[in-house]
């Protein structure tokens, strides 16, 4: 009963447009006075124990890292380089589109930051040339879901920081799934470029190519520069942070583009980010708490239990869940809120962990595509101002094959394995 009042008071909170951090804590807070059987202290003890973790250090650092690479530059050489390679191969921009998320997913490590970027330099562009502004949406949308998958990502830091699972091997879970759910989607492009509208350009000169490469350098080898690290042991995924924001501040001086009035305006805004972050997580301990205090968990695992012993259908009902969870919760906070229900239900049912989390950060990113909230196609929508209605239609075959992949992913675990275990990152 407690828990059931927790969730009603939480849902009536969302509802009124409370901000998912104080609807968690607010709800926990209001149980607890119910029930009175614990002491108020034991709340602000919770909230801030549950913040001292060296791991959580890393997301303000790739915040800011990740802006200040952005505003130097990178996007625009990203995309050029991405044009130049596979901008002649059928599908055109909607092919440059995909790559570049994948490129630009090792500087953000966010959907929302994915589209917000390469949806404002893509979108106009492709607009430009004929394609249907609704395709182009969807796509945009579709591929910033690479963002939080391939790393380095901001998901697989809070994850690795509340499970305790290692956030290098987590990382490079992340990789061959990012890149076949990319290459999937690219397929499709491909095939649906007529009715995308996507005009075909002519193949880059190899000089070029080389000339644009060299401007896209800074940005290809961060990611290689934070994992790389991480695995040979030179630091760890908090270090590698530090590492990442040396490397932004480095390139943006050295270019020209930044000095301290606007790097002062990036660690402040990756400031404000960052703490909203940390609210999340600390309001969302409460409610975890509350619920493992009331046995959730267990009682989960016993009825999935009393309605099927096959863990691979187990899997399935809760993707589903995760979904629809997705649906209407922001990722970040999607994910602080369903770990601590899942992790145990996950561990009675012996799953691979690192497999286990990659499959519930795609299924949640993968709900934020999901009609009919959608909210990464809303972001899409807004940019573009195109009518979201309009998306659904385009929307029904890149859900479909990313299902499939999700699919794939998840009863194949040596897509999410393989390369941790080539590098001997498996326990």
């Amino acid at each position: 009963m407690i828990v059931a009042l927790m969730f009603g008071i939480f849902v009536l909170f969302l509802a009124f447009g409370v901000p998912i951090a104080f609807a968690m804590g607010l709800s926990a807070v209001a149980v607890l006075l119910v029930d009175g059987g614990v002491p108020l202290l034991v709340l602000p003890q919770r909230f801030f124990s549950s913040l001292d973790s060296f791991p959580l250090l890393a997301i303000p650092l790739y915040v800011f890292a990740g802006n200040l690479m952005n505003y130097g530059g990178v996007t625009n050489a990203i995309v050029g380089f991405s044009r130049s390679l596979i901008g002649h191969v059928r599908g055109g921009l909607g092919q440059v589109n995909i790559m570049t998320s994948v490129l630009f997913s090792g500087i953000s490590g966010s959907a929302s930051a994915d589209v917000a970027a390469v949806g404002g330099m893509m979108l106009p562009a492709m607009k430009k040339e004929g394609y249907k502004p609704q395709w182009s949406v969807v796509i945009t949308a579709a591929s910033a879901i690479l963002g939080p998958i391939i790393p380095p990502s901001l998901l697989m830091v809070v994850y690795g920081a509340m499970t305790g699972l290692s956030i290098g091997t987590l990382f490079l879970a992340g990789i061959v799934p990012g890149l076949f759910l990319a290459a999937i989607m690219m397929l499709l492009v491909y095939f649906k470029a007529d009715e995308i509208g996507a005009p075909r350009h002519e193949r880059a000169r190899f000089k070029d190519i080389v000339a644009i490469f060299f401007k896209a350098l800074p940005a290809l080898v961060m990611p290689v520069i934070i994992v790389g690290g991480i695995q040979s042991g030179l630091f760890t995924p908090t270090e590698a942070g530090v590492v990442a924001v040396v490397y932004g501040l480095c390139f943006g001086w050295i270019t020209h583009r930044l000095d301290f009035r606007k790097t002062y305006h990036f660690a402040f805004r990756s400031v404000v980010t960052s703490s909203s972050i940390l609210i999340i997580l600390g309001s969302a301990a409460l409610f975890s708490w509350i619920i493992a205090r009331e046995g959730v968990p267990a009682l989960l695992a016993a009825w999935l239990s009393s309605v099927t012993s096959e863990p691979m259908i187990v899997l399935a009902l809760i993707v589903l869940s995760l979904i629809v969870v997705g649906m209407f919760v922001e990722t970040i906070s999607a994910l602080i809120l369903v770990v601590p229900i899942l992790t145990p239900i996950a561990q009675s049912f012996g799953f691979d962990m690192i497999h286990f989390s990659i499959v519930v950060i795609v299924a949640i990113l993968l709900g934020s595509l999901t009609p009919p909230v959608a909210l990464i196609i809303l972001m899409g929508c807004k940019i573009a101002e195109v009518d979201y209605m309009k998306t659904m239609r385009p929307l029904a075959p890149f859900f479909a094959v990313l299902v499939l992949g999700l699919l794939c992913i998840m009863y194949f675990p040596s897509i999410t394995l393989g390369l941790p275990s080539f590098f001997g990152a498996l326990n």
